[in-house]
């Protein structure tokens, strides 16, 4: 495990707590992060992408890894709640891993964005969690940087982004834009209690993850961790 992952998968193991199943939650029944819904989702794109097109995957003999098989977390033939209710801390850090840090190429910023990213990639989806990302980074480049482009906001994680991160990294900006990520991401939940009144019972534990993840960048920023 990387010590960049260690610390960005730290703070949101914090706030993935135990089973819940809140009937307002559209992810349906959830533990330490990993919801069904996403479960389900997940295991419908790895059937979908294996080149065997295995009706039964239970009964597969393909020895090689297997997304779907790693979503069957106790081994019982099938995709379903059990395996939520099955889930250990270890396997959603690995799923969260593969699925959110790799595939966002979280590794490849600045320390206080790949925390921001991951966390936000966990608690509402990767696109999102870029775009709002690439928001902050061009409010932070057109008003701080001398030698500016704006990328696009388009929730892809391409080398241009990556780009504008390392420039605001050396020009010291990162964790300033980091910040301002988390700014966005609270407009975004607190217009989404105002659409979806089913969500406003959420809104507090968003806002204490929020208060709780700049704390826990200042403490990176000042060297605390």
């Amino acid at each position: 495990m990387s010590q960049a992952f260690h610390l960005a998968h730290a703070f949101t193991a914090r706030w993935e707590g135990g089973l819940s199943d809140h009937p307002a939650d559209p992810g349906g029944l959830t533990k330490y992060g990993l919801s069904l819904r996403w479960v389900r989702d997940l295991a419908e794109k790895a059937r979908a992408a294996c080149p065997r097109h295995t009706r039964d995957c239970s009964t597969c003999p393909a020895a090689t890894p297997c997304g779907w098989r790693e979503l069957d977390l106790n081994t019982d033939g099938d995709v379903d709640a059990a395996d939520v209710r099955a889930c250990t801390r270890e396997q959603a850090a690995k799923l969260f891993r593969q699925h959110f840090w790799e595939k966002l190429s979280c590794g490849r910023l600045p320390l206080p964005l790949a925390v921001s990213l991951y966390d936000g990639a966990v608690n509402m989806g990767g696109p999102r969690a870029v775009r709002q990302l690439q928001r902050a980074m061009n409010l932070t480049g057109e008003a701080e940087l001398d030698d500016y482009s704006p990328i696009a906001e388009d929730g892809q994680m391409g080398p241009r982004t990556r780009e504008l991160a390392e420039a605001l990294a050396e020009a010291r900006l990162d964790y300033y834009a980091a910040r301002q990520s988390l700014r966005l991401r609270e407009h975004f939940y607190r217009d989404l209690a105002a659409r979806r009144p089913s969500m406003k019972a959420f809104l507090p534990g968003w806002r204490n993850r929020l208060r709780g993840l700049a704390d826990y960048l200042a403490q990176l920023e000042r060297g605390a961790i």
